[in-house]
């Protein structure tokens, strides 16, 4: 008997009620922080979408939708606040994929319970953001030449072999 097989754009989700576009957003999403087993994928794409009734979620909201739930997560693990639009997330997908988080599996984010070993390796690998760029005045700087120095280095370096005075 001849098994056929159907080209499944939506990887993660079988159910028929998200959009394979959704599915397709919210994979590359995750895929972003390590994740990349079918059935990893799948999970997180429930837990983002659950609760949620419209059959037309589109890519962008479905997007959006998994940013705050993670942001949420990471303020929870990080004992962080938010501290501005998207740095929290940056910062903390730094942290999660140095730490290869992903090999926990999707219950890591999915489960309120985070393994000690990782909200501690978490927090440890958290990267240190760097200050807001601040328009300034460059501070005058002074050039003092001293002539009789550099002729005295010069004559130094002569006398020293395999050495170039030009230097």
């Amino acid at each position: 008997m001849d098994s056929v097989t159907t080209p499944n754009t939506c990887p993660s989700v079988t159910t028929a009620w998200v959009r394979p576009e959704t599915c397709v957003a919210l994979d590359a999403f995750f895929q972003g922080f390590g994740f990349e087993a079918a059935d990893d994928l799948a999970a997180l794409t429930a837990w983002v979408l659950e609760g949620v009734t419209a059959s037309n979620v589109k890519p962008q909201a479905a997007v959006a939708l998994a940013r705050a739930r993670l942001e949420t997560w990471l303020t929870r693990v990080l004992d962080m606040d938010v501290v501005g639009e998207g740095r929290l997330l940056t910062r903390g997908r730094a942290a999660f994929v140095l730490c290869d988080g992903a090999r926990f599996g999707a219950a890591v984010l999915t489960r309120d319970a985070v393994p000690r070993e990782l909200a501690r390796a978490l927090r440890a690998a958290v990267p240190v953001p760097t200050p807001a760029q601040v328009a300034t005045a460059m501070p005058e700087q002074q050039l003092v030449l001293w002539p009789l120095g550099e002729r005295l280095r010069r004559w130094l370096r002569a006398g020293q072999p395999d050495m170039s005075i030009s230097r």
